[in-house]
């Protein structure tokens, strides 16, 4: 399956609003992988962990318990821009609640101090970070893709122990020590990493389609998920 070529989750969701098994299957999944993004986001705007995990499970809690993505639209681009402005107004809304249960419903003045801190651009996550917090979630995601499918083929102890190419952290010329514990020729090695490295290639674009709408450019986001892992 490709982006091109069938629905993602992202324009499932969109498509269905969320009213069919499958959409919501599909919204639960995307949920969970932008999870670690959201959470660095809130933490950084409201200074707080405690507070940016409350709000972050509100948010999340919010998308999943009903039909919240009218304002969506897929074909307006990626998955992961949309929930950075819904997170963003969803905490500002929450921010005003929390606010005027605080100060009584009476009170009628003005929420300028919310508005500075909102508008303040020290105050909030850069896109980077957010961007880069999004592509480590990915990657991670990826490779509990691959060691899913490793396992399910009975190889689990070679994913185990080539993962550290994988995952970038590797020492460089260690494929000798890999080929005595798996009990094959350094070549060898090197053939297996080679593979490996390919099908997560694969499985990264399948993710990456997976939050654009179909017939965008899964190899432009692949793009800026490199970058993103750069910054």
């Amino acid at each position: 399956m490709t982006a091109a070529t069938s629905n993602t989750r992202w324009s499932l969701v969109q498509e269905a609003q969320g009213d069919t098994p499958e959409a919501r299957t599909a919204l639960s999944e995307l949920c969970a992988a932008y999870y670690a993004p959201v959470f660095g986001q809130m933490r950084r705007w409201l200074g707080s962990e405690e507070a940016g995990r409350e709000v972050t499970q509100a948010f999340f809690a919010h998308l999943l318990a009903g039909n919240h993505l009218q304002g969506a639209d897929a074909r307006r681009g990626r998955f992961r821009s949309y929930l950075h402005t819904a997170a963003r107004h969803f905490m500002i809304r929450h921010q005003r609640a929390h606010t005027a249960e605080k100060r009584g419903a009476g009170i009628t003045d003005s929420f300028a101090g919310l508005a500075e801190f909102v508008t303040d651009e020290t105050q909030l996550t850069p896109e980077a970070e957010y961007d880069r917090a999004w592509a480590c979630a990915v990657i991670a995601r990826t490779l509990e893709m691959l060691q899913v499918e490793m396992a399910a083929a009975g190889r689990s102890e070679t994913f185990a122990i080539l993962k550290p190419w994988l995952a970038g952290e590797a020492d460089h010329g260690a494929t000798q020590e890999a080929a005595l514990r798996l009990g094959i020729s350094e070549t060898a090695v090197r053939v297996q990493l080679s593979r490996l490295r390919k099908r997560c290639r694969a499985i990264l674009e399948q993710t990456l389609g997976d939050t654009l709408a179909p017939g965008a450019d899964v190899q432009q986001e692949m793009r800026e998920l490199m970058a993103a892992l750069r910054s």
